[in-house]
């Protein structure tokens, strides 16, 4: 199969196209990883990737006079084929073809159709192979005829060994996906071509480790980047960059090769009654190879932590370990660049050290945010927020761009290291503020009561308090809020003034160790809330 595009200069005259010519492998490999638009902070799957890639390799071409046909064997089997952009030929590119129907059993039949073949049988009288000569007819699905002296012949009718060869020079189709152009050159030249393309079946996503340390005050933040190649083509060092951010990609419709393959069936062969059943000797099932990690078991499958580790362990990811990945700037977008040449291997998911970072500081606070504009009737006491408060600058310790994934959140306890909590960061820009949610305290506790409730014209006033109790030895910060559904309720005789921060405002109060604190005030439900302005 080949995926063809057709430039106008074709339809004219033109010369008769010379021998085929191939291009050296990869002298430099680039590679730029875009992320899947549709994920945020998702895990990456190996077989369903959503991210594609631009890759670009200089290759080596020695051109004869004359138009010829440049191949250049083992570009990614995702390329997009109409996205290669070909700079260095002399003549240019007059025809770009996508040779994409690799070698395979059935990409071979496919191919030698019409053609001379050796068929090689087994002789029921002799019992001896017999090869004479045949031409293949036709290979698909329902099978392989072939035609030869005695007539027209299916393959494997007879019940009997049988098999085919193919000529030694016939050229067949390519054993690794090809980009092949036809391009033109008035002398013999040797040069340097850089080949350009977008390649599908990429991806890319950033993962992170937060360390609280046991002062409450510090943390060490740990970023990695993994790279995911789909494709059965490795890049093997390449310089790679990654780039966060959500890019607008239109969809195409794409070429797909939906021929079935060739099948060679006929005679049902191996069928339980070709073999006679002896009394002595009854049928057994056979069972598979499972290896030592099962050689014990009996009636079910137990999993251990030692086979999950060794699952692990030969699963297709690679680590590599860097200092710090180098940030630019790509427009509206954030370009992170590996700072030395790496493979992206085939069918694997690479992991490689974005930074690592020690005794960043930042303020932790225990928060609740809750209904104000309803009667608590029966008031229970419930669980705060931990979260630590920081900012991405260097005066924090960090400084970096950082771009969306998943966080690990972790302490240590007993002398482990003990997993707190998993959640998710945005894409963060320098000097943006970080809020880390650690998960709910079981040493800080509130609640809401209503004191009482009267009725103004047609408003509803309510006293409310907030009581907060903290059972940790070291003083802690207690911020209260209360979400946009609390929208038409205005606030009076506050106990304690609030504070507004980047337009939300909120209440905070600092609890002693061991100690409790207490916040009212008076909400008032308006009956009837004024039209907000609009731009309109």
């Amino acid at each position: 199969m080949r995926y063809a595009i057709v430039l106008p200069l074709l339809f004219l005259a033109s010369p008769s196209l010379g021998d085929e010519i191939k291009a050296s492998d990869p002298v430099k490999l680039d590679v730029t990883i875009y992320r899947d638009p549709g994920r945020y902070a998702g895990t990456i799957d190996l077989e369903e990737l959503g991210g594609f890639a631009v890759v670009t390799e200089q290759r080596r071409v020695t051109i004869p006079t004359g138009r010829h046909r440049l191949s250049f064997e083992g570009v990614i089997a995702g390329i997009v084929p109409e996205s290669a952009i070909i700079t260095g030929l002399p003549g240019g590119v007059l025809e770009k073809n996508q040779d994409a129907d690799l070698m395979s059993p059935s990409a071979l039949a496919r191919s030698a159709q019409g053609m001379k073949l050796t068929l090689t049988r087994t002789d029921p009288a002799t019992g001896k192979n017999v090869s004479t000569s045949a031409t293949l007819v036709s290979a698909g699905p329902d099978g392989v005829v072939f035609k030869s002296a005695a007539g027209f012949e299916t393959l494997r009718c007879s019940g009997l060994p049988e098999t085919f060869r193919y000529s030694t020079a016939m050229a067949g189709p390519p054993g690794k996906p090809t980009l092949s152009v036809q391009t033109r050159s008035s002398e013999p030249v040797e040069t340097t071509v850089t080949l350009t393309y977008l390649a599908e079946n990429f991806d890319w996503a950033a993962n992170y480790t937060l360390h609280f340390n046991a002062d409450r005050r510090t943390f060490d933040l740990g970023g990695w980047i993994t790279l995911a190649n789909g494709n059965d083509g490795t890049l093997p060092q390449a310089n790679t960059k990654v780039v966060a951010g959500r890019v607008n990609r239109e969809e195409f419709e794409r070429f797909v090769d939906d021929r079935p393959d060739v099948i060679a069936k006929c005679w049902a062969m191996q069928t339980t009654s070709d073999i006679p059943l002896k009394p002595d000797k009854p049928y057994e099932l056979v069972h598979p190879v499972l290896g030592n990690f099962y050689a014990n078991v009996t009636g079910e499958i137990v999993v251990t932590a030692q086979r999950r580790s060794e699952s692990l362990q030969n699963m297709p990811v690679a680590v590599t370990s860097l200092n710090q990945i180098n940030a630019e700037e790509l427009g509206d977008l954030k370009l992170y660049a590996v700072p030395w040449p790496t493979s992206v291997a085939a069918h694997q998911m690479k992991q490689i050290r974005l930074f690592d970072r020690r005794a960043l500081t930042g303020d932790p606070y225990y928060s609740a945010y809750f209904q104000i504009n309803e009667r608590v009737e029966d008031p229970v006491w419930e669980q705060a927020a931990l979260a630590l408060r920081t900012r991405n600058d260097k005066a924090h310790g960090l400084g970096l761009p950082i771009p969306s994934g998943r966080v690990q959140k972790e302490q240590d306890q007993f002398g482990r290291t003990m997993v707190l909590d998993e959640g998710s960061v945005r894409d963060t820009t320098v000097n943006e503020k970080i809020v880390v949610g650690l998960g709910d305290s079981d040493d800080v506790s509130y609640r809401l009561s209503t004191l009482s409730e009267t009725m103004r014209g047609k408003d509803t006033v309510r006293e409310q308090r907030v009581e907060v109790s903290n059972a940790l030895p070291f003083p802690i910060v207690f911020e209260v809020g209360f979400g946009r559904s609390n929208l038409g309720v205005s606030i009076e005789a506050e106990s304690i003034a609030m504070t507004e921060e980047d337009g939300v405002k909120f209440w905070r109060l600092t609890l002693p160790a061991n100690g409790t604190a207490q916040l009212t005030f008076r909400a008032v439900e308006l009956a009837e809330i004024e039209e907000q302005p609009t731009d309109e």
